[in-house]
């Protein structure tokens, strides 16, 4: 048997009753909806939510904040080599860093001309004459920047030693004091335990 006129209307009327009972409207027009705001993440995942894969891999680095030298983990193409998280360390803190209270104490045009393992597990870094143009309490910060940057390279490192122009320099330990080095001798490394001073295990 054929289904006659007056079914189809009942039909319709029961889909129009049922699309009630789901909320929706009968508005020709689209209905704009509101969104949880936890739905999109307004922020894109930091460095602490970044996973070590096969081409990138992370390393500290170390800027100050509130005067006391905080670390930073940051993410770098592999293979790493020696120089890469220092020439890191020199680019600065970032623009959301740096509204975080985050500063460097190394001053721009710093460079890194070459850095090298000895064979006593020392670390050589030969910087450029920018970075011996301050001195005082920004010297003393910009060498613990390095020194602790420097030593997260190297498992068991036995310290850095500097250098400019191929001559060893020696830098400020935390305190402000310089080991007098005599004529053709290497200064004594300068570690993480230098500066413990302007960390926060200090406090």
């Amino acid at each position: 048997m054929r289904p006659t006129k007056v079914s189809h209307i009942f039909a319709v009327q029961l889909l129009f009753l049922a699309l009630l009972g789901c909320g929706l409207s009968s508005d020709t027009q689209p209905t704009s909806l509101s969104v949880p705001n936890d739905v999109f993440p307004s922020e894109t995942p930091g460095t602490k939510d970044f996973r070590p894969s096969a081409d990138f891999t992370i390393h500290p680095v170390y800027f100050f904040k509130d005067d006391l030298l905080t670390e930073i983990q940051r993410p770098l193409p592999t293979p790493v080599f020696l120089d890469a998280p220092l020439n890191n360390l020199l680019e600065g803190p970032s623009e959301t860093e740096a509204e975080g209270g985050f500063a460097s104490a190394i001053p721009a045009g710093t460079a890194i001309v070459d850095v090298a393992l000895l064979r006593n597990n020392t670390i050589s870094i030969h910087l450029n004459q920018t970075f011996f143009e301050i001195e005082g309490e920004q010297r003393i910060r910009a060498s613990a920047q390095l020194v602790l940057t420097a030593s997260g390279l190297v498992s068991d490192t036995q310290g850095v030693v500097f250098f400019l122009e191929g001559r060893p320099v020696q830098l400020p330990d935390g305190e402000g004091l310089i080991e007098e080095v005599l004529e053709g001798r290497l200064p004594s490394p300068l570690t993480v335990d230098d500066y413990l001073s302007l960390t926060p295990f200090s406090q």
